[in-house]
């Protein structure tokens, strides 16, 4: 759930727009910031989830430092 939402925000957004606070309002049940965090510990962590899921924002993370 919590890499479904990062992806949503990755596609609409942008990947610089994962945030853990961004992904924890996207998810479909309530999730907290804190939540996100213990699964995922940085936004760097957040982002690899998503480009493992989808290898076309590999471009994108490389932009991004990743």
């Amino acid at each position: 759930m919590i890499v479904s939402a990062a992806i949503s925000i990755a596609k609409t957004e942008g990947l610089h727009r994962v945030t853990h606070g961004a992904v924890a309002g996207r998810c479909k049940i309530q999730t907290s910031t804190k939540t996100v965090r213990h699964y995922f510990a940085t936004q760097v962590d957040l982002w690899r989830a998503v480009v493992i899921e989808v290898p076309d924002l590999a471009g994108e993370a490389g932009e991004l430092g990743l």
